[in-house]
């Protein structure tokens, strides 16, 4: 799988594509796609069929999520 590059991260800032682009971040991204999948997440669920386009490895939570706030705001 793809995702085993990222599982030596703590965590990752990711990309999905469908409808319009979803950016999120995780600290495991194989049960976050999947819960995407089953349709869990209410905003990715109004994106039809997506693909995940970019993974960003981060060290730590709190880069994660300063990483994901930057690029939702650009």
């Amino acid at each position: 799988m793809i995702y085993l590059f990222f599982e030596a991260m703590e965590f990752v800032v990711y990309i999905l594509k469908g409808k319009r682009f979803y950016v999120g971040y995780t600290g495991n991204l194989q049960r976050r796609l999947e819960e995407h999948k089953r349709g869990q997440t209410k905003t990715t669920r109004e994106l039809g069929l997506w693909e995940l386009v970019k993974v960003i490895p981060c060290v730590t939570k709190t880069e994660a999520i300063i990483l994901e706030r930057k690029i939702k705001r650009s």
